[in-house]
């Protein structure tokens, strides 16, 4: 490989691999259908990035990367078969970069991200400098990537096209397991309409995945996940396992939840190892501390001095992160979109000392909204107010017996008492609060898709609305 062309260059995982491959002297190119942050950070380092797609977007390359979010039907995907280029799926890549080193992947249809962040944080602040590739931009390294000289590699392993089975770690971690996969590809598509088999199929995959540890590697388990205790006992590797409501290896009790932040005694083996401080909030982040102190331990690290190290760490963009506090609000922007990480991020909300919780959702994609709406409209219940937007398409086709109105009604009628309303737009859905916000509420986003730009100008809105008040309220002598 010389030069290597990514198809979808601007996605979270294809930016980090081509930006590592950058830095590792490659020549890059890529192509995507708009310009974002992080397409201008590639070009910045060096990428030739195409924002279109056509055939002649191939030329020169001797590898072509593609994700499932490509069809194979793309005109730049076909044109590299054509001419008999080299085509490898973006968990292959991955796997080029990660086997036959220390790899830490980390899996799980939650938490992943935060996981491997506090991973690679950790990593970096005891003098260790290893390659990152996450799904979220961390603000240790500003970037969703760094390409690191010691032979270490921490990446998210993507269950929700399998496309993880290409990896063979030394440490994996599964934070939980559940139905929320790409029901669009395969291989669940052919399942996305009997549930129990579904479930079978993806307890199988995910045994498959741990079987791709190396033989003298460590799979990190949460016993807190239901599913996850499920396969136990099919992993054929050395299991450590951490949890907070189930007796694990790895156990943290006495949790006190405070001002957006955490504390908890954390034992292994029962026996007390330290106090854990966090400046993350909720319950899930305990968790996700556990599985990174878990995967340290796996390498043999000072857990002590992990503990230590996580007090300082301050999460990443998207995942509860406060963007401003205009009006004596707080404003959060969180990526939440499926039922777990939603109530995750509520009951976040619940451990500062807000007077109330608004939230506004957008619901990501049909296919997904329809299979979980049982479980969406049950997942609000931390709120005090709630608007529940149109559906962010990714790119699919509308389905006649799902909207944002029907999981609003779905909601309405769960929880009677709870204040919930459909505004289709997001953009209408955040001005309609403008004039309704309080001193002490925290507005919170969720969502995968597009949510976040209107999230930003609510909070600059309110802004621009608090500085004319100052403005009025100045006495001229």
């Amino acid at each position: 490989m010389q030069h290597i062309h990514f198809i979808g260059i601007g996605g979270i995982g294809m930016s980090g691999i081509a930006q590592i491959m950058i830095k590792k002297g490659y020549k890059v190119s890529g192509s995507d259908l708009k310009k974002s942050n992080l397409t201008e950070n590639l070009e910045a380092i060096g990428a030739k990035i195409y924002y279109n797609h056509n055939e002649s977007n191939i030329d020169g390359a001797d590898t072509v990367v593609y994700s499932t979010a490509i069809s194979e039907n793309n005109i730049e995907v076909q044109a590299a078969q054509k001419a008999g280029i080299q085509i490898i799926k973006r968990a292959e890549m991955l796997g080029f970069l990660m086997n036959g080193k220390n790899g830490t992947a980390v899996a799980g249809t939650h938490g992943k991200t935060t996981t491997s962040s506090m991973i690679s944080y950790v990593f970096k602040k005891i003098g260790l400098n290893p390659t990152v590739i996450i799904g979220g931009e961390l603000s240790a390294i500003t970037s969703n990537a760094s390409s690191g000289t010691d032979p270490y590699v921490i990446a998210e392993a993507d269950e929700s096209d399998a496309s993880f089975l290409y990896l063979a770690p030394k440490i994996a971690v599964i934070t939980s397991i559940d139905s929320d996969v790409n029901l669009n590809v395969r291989p669940w598509r052919e399942y996305r309409d009997d549930t129990p088999l579904l479930m079978e199929k993806i307890r199988e995959t995910f045994i498959n995945f741990t079987d791709k540890v190396v033989d003298s590697g460590i799979v990190v388990l949460c016993e807190d996940n239901a599913e996850v205790r499920k396969i136990k006992p099919s992993i054929k590797r050395k299991i450590i396992t951490y949890g907070i409501a189930h007796e694990a290896d790895l156990f943290a009790t006495d949790i006190k939840l405070y001002d957006f932040k955490s504390s908890c005694d954390v034992y292994l083996k029962g026996e007390k190892i330290g106090t854990m401080n966090l400046n993350v909030p909720g319950k899930h982040n305990v968790q996700n501390a556990l599985a990174c102190i878990a995967v340290c331990m796996g390498y043999g690290f000072d857990v002590k001095e992990i503990i230590i190290a996580l007090e300082k760490f301050g999460g990443l963009k998207r995942r509860f992160e406060v963007i401003g506090r205009p009006m004596g609000t707080m404003i959060v922007d969180d990526y939440a979109h499926n039922p777990s990480k939603i109530m995750s991020a509520l009951h976040a909300t619940k451990t500062g000392n807000a007077k109330r919780v608004i939230a506004v959702y957008q619901p990501h994609r049909y296919s997904r909204s329809k299979y979980e709406k049982e479980e969406l409209s049950e997942s609000f219940f931390e709120a005090d107010k709630v608007i529940i937007t149109d559906i962010y398409s990714a790119g699919e086709k509308p389905l006649e017996d799902i909207s944002g109105k029907i999981l609003t009604e779905l909601t309405s009628k769960k929880y009677p008492n709870l204040d919930v309303s459909f505004i289709g737009n997001p953009k209408d859905a955040f001005d309609s609060l403008i004039d309704q916000v309080q001193e002490g509420d925290l507005i919170i986003a969720l969502g995968a898709g597009d949510i976040t730009n209107y999230i930003h100008d609510f909070c600059e809105n309110l802004e621009n609305k608090e500085s004319k008040k100052e403005i009025h309220n100045v006495n001229y002598v």
